[in-house]
């Protein structure tokens, strides 16, 4: 009999990956290199992912903005196993996600990741009380804990709404129930698909007031998908995705607060200061300039532009044949 199979891990990072002298950084609980997702409609073929590179540390609370096709849920589905890319590298929590067998893939499902989505319907089984929801999670994966079950609702605020099933539940109280259901099997990931996309400001504050607390307190990695961008004054990092790539990175510079009436002023934009605009560039040199920069300096798209080094500054501008 073959010995047991202690984790994921062990089982799809190995002798393939060390004699090729690769391995993920220590700290990064999300790898992608490279990574490329093509998908055929009919005789197109359509690059949902374009050599996308990214890190996601163990700990971190981020955000990925993008505009609908910008390629942000084919990220995601492929960081929760839901999709598979056409090509490149991804590890998350150490597991080579392209080595999975669809056994191995439901396995992972249940352990690492853990889902809310903008749909409830998609959240709760609706004929379910909300604790029963959380404690159906559990009893997939083997195991049901009722006082687990008990103080997850407590944590999102819902201990009172325990027997409530979804018809009796608001927008927001739907959403945080499906926060509980997602961290039920204690997945050290948690991903949110447009989870403030069906609520008001108020309630879009308690709830990424909610996320931020999960992360602090229960060490969850929380990475949430938006279009929104006024998001972005409420999470620690930013990534922006264009064109199924890593476009600009925001990084906050003071410490987030969890007084709701100071979220609603950052969700409406009035501390723009709060983050600091880095560029990235990706692992092929490639690098993203936001469209405003280009129409504020007079570069338009597809024209050359110069480029000049200040010290140890990239300096670019248009280029002298484009210029009036």
């Amino acid at each position: 009999m073959c010995a047991r199979i202690r984790s994921l891990a062990e089982l799809t990072y190995g002798k393939d990956d060390y004699q090729q002298g690769f391995r993920p950084p220590e700290d990064a609980i999300v790898y992608c290199e490279n990574l490329i997702k093509l998908y055929k409609i009919g005789d197109i073929e359509v690059m949902a992912l374009q050599g996308l590179d990214l890190v996601i540390n163990k700990g971190e609370f981020i955000a990925i903005i993008g505009n609908s096709g910008s390629g942000k849920s084919t990220l995601l589905n492929s960081i929760g196993g839901l999709d598979r890319p056409t090509a490149g590298r991804i590890y998350v929590n150490g597991i080579n996600l392209l080595k999975l067998d669809p056994k191995q893939m439901s396995r992972y499902m249940r352990e690492t990741v853990g889902f809310v989505w903008q749909n409830t319907a998609r959240n709760m089984v609706p004929y379910l009380t909300a604790i029963e929801n959380v404690k159906l999670i559990m009893q997939l994966a083997g195991k049901v804990d009722e006082e687990r079950a008990k103080m997850l609702l407590d944590e999102v605020g819902l201990s009172h709404r325990m027997n409530s099933k979804m018809f009796e539940l608001s927008g927001g109280e739907q959403q945080r129930v499906a926060i509980a259901i997602a961290l039920a099997n204690n997945p050290p990931i948690l991903l949110a698909d447009e989870p403030t996309g069906a609520v008001d400001t108020k309630t879009t504050a308690q709830i990424m007031d909610l996320f931020s607390r999960i992360n602090k307190e229960l060490g969850v990695t929380v990475i949430v998908v938006t279009h929104d961008r006024q998001l972005s004054h409420m999470v620690p990092r930013v990534v922006t995705i264009s064109d199924g790539r890593i476009g600009t990175e925001f990084i906050r510079h003071a410490e987030m607060s969890h007084d709701t009436e100071e979220m609603l002023n950052a969700t409406a934009g009035h501390d723009s200061g709060s983050h600091v605009e880095y560029a990235f560039i990706d692992g092929r040199h490639r690098i993203f300039i936001p469209e405003s920069y280009l129409e504020k300096a007079g570069i338009k798209p597809n024209s050359k532009v110069g480029i000049t080094m200040d010290g140890e500054k990239i300096v670019l501008e248009k280029a002298a044949q484009e210029k009036e």
